[in-house]
């Protein structure tokens, strides 16, 4: 079912007990720590969850989330738009020592009070998820940042003499 509107808080043992789904969008200006890193807030993260109990009593979903995101781009320090498909399969436990006996295949998600705040919980999958260092193509960049991210300062400048030519002509006499 797609909610227009997905709940702040939720009980994934009730969703899970009765086996549903929690599909929807979620702008992305309401993730605040996601924001700080982006270079726009502008867009949509679609969230689909389906929840069950798995054999082992344990509550879990399955599922996935999409976004499109602008980051900074690091050569020109622009906005590079990157697409994100993440696939979730998430355990709900109650404190740390439980999620240390969850299945490797199952990332924890700690419940406080039996409830998660989705907001926060989606918020960080997609930080986790964002590429440590980006970049537009060089075609994209801004040439002159271009020009300076590649400049030849860092290179050897073959103007400058070697101070070991010395040395090679004391030798030769």
């Amino acid at each position: 079912m797609l909610n227009d509107t997905l709940p702040k808080y939720f009980d994934p043992r009730k969703y899970a007990s009765h086996e549903q789904a929690l599909e929807g969008y979620m702008p992305l200006n309401q993730f605040k720590e996601l924001c700080a890193i982006l270079a726009s807030d502008e867009g949509n993260a679609f969230i689909h969850l389906d929840f069950r109990v798995d054999e082992d009593r344990r509550y879990i979903a399955t599922g996935s989330v999409k976004a499109q995101v602008q980051v900074v781009c690091q050569r020109c320090m622009g906005a590079v738009s990157h697409d994100l498909a993440l696939d979730l399969s998430l355990g709900f436990v109650y404190d740390e020592d439980h999620a240390k006996n969850l299945p490797n295949n199952y990332d924890p998600v700690v419940m406080t009070d039996g409830e998660v705040i989705l907001a926060d919980m989606v918020e960080q999958e997609i930080i986790l998820a964002l590429p440590i260092v980006a970049y537009h193509e060089e075609s994209g960049c801004n040439p002159t940042a271009v020009k300076y991210a590649s400049s030849t300062d860092d290179a050897p400048d073959d103007e400058k003499p070697n101070p070991f030519s010395i040395l090679a002509q004391l030798k030769a006499k």
